[in-house]
């Protein structure tokens, strides 16, 4: 992932492949982790985490490619990372996991157990961050085409999820933090 932001600016080619391998790479290394029964918490959390400064690295590039829109990008950032973060700290087992969701809002239940619709929003933000970039190089009529309407709609859909993800996860982390204190005053 390094390699893509380091040719970023000098070798969009470049950048963009390692950047592409990476991401397959880390589409596979959860099922292979998974087939040999090899995967843990540390495992998910590191999942999550490279994902999150992956993800950062790029929108970071494209703010600066796309000076106008840097503070979407931004938010984006934010918006990630808080969901994310906050999603993981909230639960006890893995994070896509139905123990780790029951309690939690049915939307992001449904999202995440429905694995079509779940690859959908979260690879097709993937892409459309990507065919940003690509785009800013290689400006064709098709890539544009793709962005706006195969690409876009998942972005938001996955923005939406961050969204109920961050609000579900912090009011979960609330409920514990009440029981908790309600259980100290009750010693």
């Amino acid at each position: 992932m390094t390699f893509s932001f380091v040719f970023a600016h000098s070798s969009w080619e470049v950048s963009i492949t390692c950047y592409f391998l990476a991401f397959a790479g880390d589409v596979v290394d959860g099922y292979v982790a998974r087939a040999f029964n090899q995967s843990s918490k540390f495992g998910g959390i590191l999942d999550m985490v490279t994902d999150r400064v992956s993800t950062c690295g790029l929108l970071v590039t494209l703010s600066n490619l796309y000076p106008l829109y840097g503070i979407h990008f931004t938010l984006l950032i934010v918006l990630d990372i808080a969901s994310h973060w906050f999603h993981v700290m909230s639960v006890s087992s893995h994070h896509k996991s139905k123990e780790a969701l029951k309690h939690r809002n049915p939307l992001l239940q449904w999202y995440y157990s429905i694995y079509p619709f779940f690859g959908y929003c979260c690879v097709g933000t993937e892409f459309y961050y990507i065919l940003l970039y690509v785009y800013k190089f290689y400006r064709v009529p098709w890539i544009y085409q793709i962005l706006a309407y195969g690409c876009f709609p998942a972005c938001v859909l996955k923005q939406v999820v961050n969204v109920i993800q961050l609000i579900s996860a912090a009011d979960a982390i609330a409920e514990v933090d009440a029981r908790d204190r309600e259980q100290s005053k009750d010693n």
